[in-house]
């Protein structure tokens, strides 16, 4: 299992937590997971590319206007571009990926 989301609000965690699927690109984003360790306890989360790209396809397959506004506001932070430009091909969202780098 790998956690997608960890969100910190004041002093409350919200984490979603995904069954990992046997795909090339989800045992990438598995091998690429980010030890994250809080008060109190540690998880495994999602890197932010990983983030994005999962935020990409869930709007190539809904029309998300909110995941497109997520993952706007996780490019404002340092990301491996050549990483995000690989696997973005690989799973048909570069269109999405260069509207949110654009926009």
């Amino acid at each position: 299992m790998i956690c997608l989301v960890a969100q910190y609000l004041e002093s409350i965690v919200k984490v979603d937590f995904i069954v990992r699927k046997s795909d090339a690109y989800r045992q990438a984003e598995f091998s690429r997971r980010v030890l994250l360790e809080l008060p109190g306890f540690r998880l495994w989360v999602v890197s932010r590319e990983d983030l994005i790209l999962s935020k990409l396809v869930w709007a190539k397959d809904s029309g998300s206007e909110l995941q497109l506004r997520d993952v706007k506001n996780l490019l404002s932070g340092d990301t491996d571009r050549k990483y995000l430009d690989e696997w973005a091909g690989r799973l048909t969202v570069t269109g999405l990926l260069k509207e949110c780098l654009d926009g």
